[in-house]
C-alpha cells in the first residue's frame, strides 16, 4: 500500500504524524508544502483537506488528517512497535496523558507563547507576554513531575504520549533562545536547567528510530 504524506518543515502537529512513520517504518511518498506559497490553501491540497491544514495522509481513497488520527490510523497500519500500548489499562493511560496535554498544555505554550513571538509581539505585547510565559511554564510543571519519576509520560518506554507531547515542548524551547524572548525576560531560554526532567526526557527521545528523519528540516540551517 503506498502513502502520500503532505507536509510542512516546523508544524508541530507534522511533526509527531512524520515521527510515528518513521519510528514504525512506514514508507510514503513525502510532499512537503511551501508555505510561503501558501500551498496548503491551494486548490489541489483543498481538495485534500478542505480546512487548508497540515499534515495530511492519504492512502488510496483513504484520506486522513489531523495529527493524532494519523497516528491512530499508523498504529492499526503497523501494530509494530506499538505506541497506544499492549492493554487496556496502558492504551487508556496513553490517551489521558495525550487528552492533558491538548486540553491543558497545548494552548498555554502555542497559543501563549510560541504564536505571538513568531508574530513579533515582544516588542508590541510584552506585559501580554511575560504572563502568558508564566502560564506556559505552570502549564507544563505536571510534566516535569511526571518526567523525574519516570522515563516517559505513559510508562518506562515511548509512546504516543511522548511523540504528541514532544513537538510542542521542543518548539517552546526553541522560541524561548529567541533574542525577543531572552530580552523580555520569559525564563525560557533555560529549560533545561529550570526542568531537568523534561529535558533528559526529550534527550531519550531524540534517540528514538526516526528522530532525526522527522526533525524540521528548516530547523538545521
Amino acid at each position: 500500500m503506498a502513502y502520500d504524506f503532505y507536509w510542512i518543515s516546523g508544524s508541530t502537529n507534522v511533526w509527531r504524524a512524520m515521527l510515528t512513520l518513521e519510528y514504525k517504518g512506514v514508507s510514503y511518498n513525502s510532499h512537503r508544502l511551501d508555505s510561503s506559497q501558501k500551498d496548503q490553501k491551494k486548490p489541489e491540497f483543498l481538495a485534500l483537506n478542505p480546512r487548508g491544514q497540515v499534515p495530511v495522509l492519504k492512502s488510496g481513497d483513504t484520506v486522513i488528517h489531523e495529527s493524532v488520527a494519523i497516528m491512530a490510523f499508523l498504529e492499526k497500519v503497523q501494530p509494530e512497535p506499538p505506541l497506544f500500548g499492549r492493554t487496556a489499562a496502558q492504551t487508556g493511560l496513553i490517551w489521558q496523558r495525550i487528552m492533558e496535554v491538548v486540553n491543558y498544555t497545548r494552548d498555554p505554550v502555542e497559543q501563549g507563547i510560541v504564536f505571538p513571538l513568531l508574530r513579533g509581539e515582544a516588542g508590541t505585547h510584552p506585559d501580554r507576554l511575560k504572563a502568558a510565559s508564566l502560564t506556559a511554564l505552570e502549564s507544563i510543571r505536571w510534566l516535569e513531575t511526571i518526567l523525574a519519576a519516570q522515563d516517559y509520560l505513559a510508562g518506562n518506554e515511548p509512546t504516543a504520549a511522548d511523540i504528541n507531547a514532544m513537538p510542542i515542548i521542543q518548539m517552546l524551547r526553541r522560541v524561548g533562545q529567541r533574542q525577543d524572548a531572552v530580552s523580555l525576560g520569559l525564563r525560557l531560554d533555560n529549560l533545561a536547567s529550570s526542568h531537568p526532567a523534561i529535558s533528559a526526557w526529550l534527550q531519550r527521545l531524540e534517540k528514538m528510530p526516526g528522530y532525526n528523519a522527522a526533525f524540521p528540516p528548516h530547523w538545521r540551517t
